[in-house]
């Protein structure tokens, strides 16, 4: 025969008011590990995921060196820099890559750095001095473009 309802619930009851406290401190170092250490991990997992997506990182982009107009001495006439390609009918200066001009396709001329003689811009050595170079030495080496912004609140923390 079947104890009644009641009999069942108040052993069940029982188990949970007086438990088996050789069967939980066999637990112990279980619950310890699923308590404690286990939700310490997964904080530690999610606070080192979240700093990987919101870092700062150092985002540089080398920006193309755009054809610019040549500069004018007081006669009005156009002075080209040594060492860089330019284009004499619309007084452009391009940048060092550059070997036709943009607007009629026409090739480029360079001004040597050393006797300031013209020469094409596909060429690599002067023929007047004799001199091998390399096109925009004499410029600044990069053009940087910066993305973002520096932080809210005045100077950039060191």
């Amino acid at each position: 025969m079947s104890p009644d309802p009641w009999t069942s619930f108040l052993n069940w009851l029982q188990t949970l008011i007086v438990p088996d406290w050789n069967a939980i401190i066999q637990m112990l170092p279980l619950l310890l590990i699923l308590g404690v250490i286990g939700p310490i991990l997964s904080l530690m997992m999610l606070g080192q995921v979240w700093y990987l997506l919101h870092r700062r990182r150092g985002h540089v982009r080398v920006a193309e060196i755009e054809p610019t107009p040549a500069e004018r001495n007081a006669d009005g006439d156009a002075v080209f820099p040594p060492n860089v390609p330019f284009c004499e009918t619309h007084a452009i200066v391009y940048p060092p890559n550059a070997r036709s001009c943009e607007i009629d396709g026409a090739d480029l001329s360079v001004r040597c750095p050393i006797d300031d003689t013209v020469r094409g811009a596909d060429q690599q050595l002067c023929r007047a001095c004799g001199t091998r170079y390399v096109l925009g030495a004499s410029q600044a080496p990069l053009v940087v473009r910066r993305t973002g912004h520096p932080p809210a609140g005045g100077a950039a923390v060191a």
